[in-house]
């Protein structure tokens, strides 16, 4: 079979596109719904912060999920069913009037953001990709940068322009209208005589038996060294991009701190289409960090330089990481772990990660106050990048 007919790239586009809309309605967009709510209904920042971080929070539980639900349902189901909740919570979010309605509209978005998220798209991309699965995941992991990138200014301007109620009610009816076709297409299942170009379908023995409980995978060494990395990656990453503008505003002001953010998305982007042209060829745990210690030199660059010049820069090097970071951990599951395991494996690293990142920002925020400065921040944030890098070389001795 051709490489340009199999079907598993039309898998991958959809994948790109879930992406990009799961992160532009679910992850970039809180920040648009926080403003907009607060001036809508007079309510402090707190208020609907606090609703954020439930959303979060639940939403780490529920993934832990979504990897044996796809694998028992299918892509397809879980994606249609995920994507009308998307849009369903974002309306409700138009008609709350009481906190608790925020709340409430929130807990309708939440299985949409699961079924949108990268738990979902590694596992939905695991079934069709094993020998060029990295580079697989990054193109289709790429949506979620572009979320950020195209479709979160469209939404704003929306907002701006048409108002939050049109503009939600709109960008609700371009996702379902454009997303339920192409996911009905894309996300079949796939058949028996269907195989990745240049893959044997006997190419590795795979063990057989009953997959391997949640306790069972928490237990594993190279679970631990994986999650535990990628935990405190994520939380430092996370942490830097919520304060990433405040930190850069005094030095460049909000206009260049804005293009800083940009600059660093779009860093992000190309970082993981060149890690994703090469990961298949390299040894995993040693290119995240390698990623890392670039991040880490991003940090290094920002807290010694005083100029506007070096400031891009760092923002260059850490945005470098920042779309890899949510790539490497189901690739590094392939490598270590059965095929049978790798949707919960993957499911239960993305929610501990979610977990361990939703702290972040609060951390960060909470040294700034103590310290009067992002200096502390940025050192702390530095640490455990570092920390991070070491620790995810600490691996088992043999591969299954």
């Amino acid at each position: 079979m051709s490489p340009k007919r199999y079907h598993g790239w039309w898998v991958v586009f959809c994948c790109f596109v879930i992406a990009l809309y799961g992160w532009g309605l679910g992850f970039y967009g809180l920040s648009l719904y926080l403003v907009a709510l607060t001036k809508a209904q007079s309510w402090s920042p707190s208020t609907v912060s606090g609703a954020i971080t439930f959303y979060y929070i639940a939403g780490a539980f529920l993934v832990m999920q979504v990897g044996d639900t796809i694998q028992k349902n299918g892509g397809r189901i879980v994606v249609l069913f995920g994507v009308g909740l998307m849009g369903l919570g974002v309306l409700g979010l138009t008609l709350v009037r009481e906190p608790w309605q925020l709340y409430l509209a929130f807990a309708i978005m939440i299985p949409g953001w699961v079924a949108m998220g990268g738990g979902a798209i590694n596992t939905i991309i695991a079934q069709w990709f094993d020998r060029r699965r990295g580079l697989a995941a990054s193109l289709a992991l790429n949506g979620a940068t572009c979320g950020g990138l195209l479709f979160t200014p469209v939404f704003a301007w929306a907002i701006d322009t048409l108002g939050f109620a049109r503009a939600c009610t709109a960008a609700v009816i371009f996702v379902l209208a454009t997303l339920w076709p192409l996911a009905a297409f894309a996300l079949r299942p796939r058949r028996a005589d269907e195989h990745e170009p240049g893959d044997e379908p006997t190419a590795r023995v795979e063990p057989t038996g009953e997959p391997m409980s949640r306790r069972e995978i928490v237990r594993q060494f190279r679970f631990i060294t994986m999650v535990g990395a990628f935990s405190i990656a994520m939380l430092a990453q996370i942490s830097f991009i919520a304060h990433q503008a405040a930190f850069l505003e005094p030095s460049l002001g909000l206009k260049g701190a804005g293009w800083a953010v940009s600059l660093t998305s779009l860093s992000a982007l190309a970082g993981r289409m060149l890690v994703g042209l090469v990961i298949d060829k390299v040894d995993r745990r040693g290119a995240a960090s390698a990623i890392l210690a670039v991040q880490v030199a991003g940090m290094i660059v920002l807290l010694s330089s005083q100029s506007i010049a070096g400031l891009y820069l760092g923002c260059v090097l850490f945005g470098f990481g920042v779309g890899n970071l949510i790539t490497m951990p189901g690739l590094i599951v392939q490598q270590e772990f059965p095929r049978r395991d790798f949707a919960r494996a993957v499911s239960l690293n993305v929610a501990i990660t979610q977990l361990a990142a939703a702290t972040g920002p609060s951390i960060l925020g909470l040294l700034h106050d103590l310290s009067g400065n992002y200096r502390t921040s940025l050192m702390a944030c530095l640490v455990l990048e570092v920390a991070a890098a070491l620790l995810i070389l600490v691996r088992p001795r043999a591969k299954l």
